[in-house]
């Protein structure tokens, strides 16, 4: 999942003395993985997750078919012999604990909620990898793109919804959520009292359609009920008064520069039901 503010990182206590800059740095969490290439040189990062390569989960998964990979098993993180690792709440917690162990620091980072929370990971990871100049660089590229997908202030909101394989949709407090309200889709999952990341049923869904459904990816030959709800035929029936654009899950759990490539789907898809939708329809 998309991986606070102050509390963004509770890493082992190791000292408090300054340490090096990191040489070689270990990912456990597929968030971090797309923050780690963008602020160090490949030759530094001695390990991405497996989940980086994979290309519906990861936005990075083309440059990480060239990068060294874990499983997240002890052995494998202590064989590289890395002086940091970055670790998510949702990593292994024997593989925390076995570091621990042995001495290897390590860095636990929370999930973001916000765009703030995001921006604030991206400075404190920067930091500990002695990389400031490159983490503000992108900060500054994320807040220059949030600027420019913003809805212009003469247009109204469209009403829009997520939904992914499983019915699952995002909610506004999540950073989709916040990214959909910046370029001006209202998000219609806060109608059913979804909040963060639940299943929207397909009933509820189609009982007062969005203008614009934001469709997740399926696998090839999506053989699973969960994958084949996303182009069921009563969404197929609503398309005259509902666009449906894509919006794959590699752009819904994480935030960092992912959020750059989720504002350009979400404008493209606002912008593209601008043009095609009935003159007049505004729900």
């Amino acid at each position: 999942m998309i991986l606070a503010g102050a509390a963004l990182c509770t890493g082992t206590a190791i000292g408090a003395t300054a340490t090096p800059e990191p040489m070689r740095i270990v990912s456990l969490n597929l968030c971090v993985d797309s923050i780690l290439v963008e602020l160090v040189p490949p030759s530094r990062i001695a390990a991405l997750t497996h989940y980086s390569r994979d290309p519906y989960r990861s936005t990075i998964s083309g440059l990480a078919q060239k990068l060294p990979i874990t499983y997240e098993t002890a052995e494998e993180v202590v064989a590289l012999k890395p002086d940091l690792v970055l670790a998510g709440r949702h990593s292994a917690i024997a593989t925390r604990n076995a570091l621990r162990r042995v001495g290897i620091r390590f860095e636990l980072l929370e999930v973001p909620d916000t765009v703030a929370e995001s921006l604030a990971q991206i400075r404190r990871i920067a930091t500990l990898l002695g990389r400031g100049p490159q983490g503000e660089a992108l900060v500054a590229r994320i807040e220059d793109a949030l600027r420019a997908a913003r809805l212009p202030s003469n247009q109204p909101a469209l009403t829009a919804g997520i939904y992914q394989p499983g019915g699952l949709t995002a909610g506004p407090a999540t950073v989709t959520g916040e990214l959909m309200g910046i370029v001006g889709l209202q998000n219609v999952a806060e109608r059913y009292g979804v909040r963060s990341y639940s299943p929207l049923s397909l009933e509820q869904l189609i009982s007062a359609p969005p203008q614009v459904l934001l469709v997740g990816e399926t696998s090839n030959g999506a053989p699973m009920q969960a994958e084949r709800i996303i182009h069921h035929r009563a969404l197929r029936a609503l398309q005259l008064q509902m666009r449906q654009e894509s919006f794959p899950a590699r752009l819904l759990y994480c935030a960092g520069p992912t959020i750059i490539d989720a504002l350009d789907a979400l404008v493209a898809a606002r912008d593209d039901a601008r043009r095609t939708l009935p003159p007049g329809d505004g729900r």
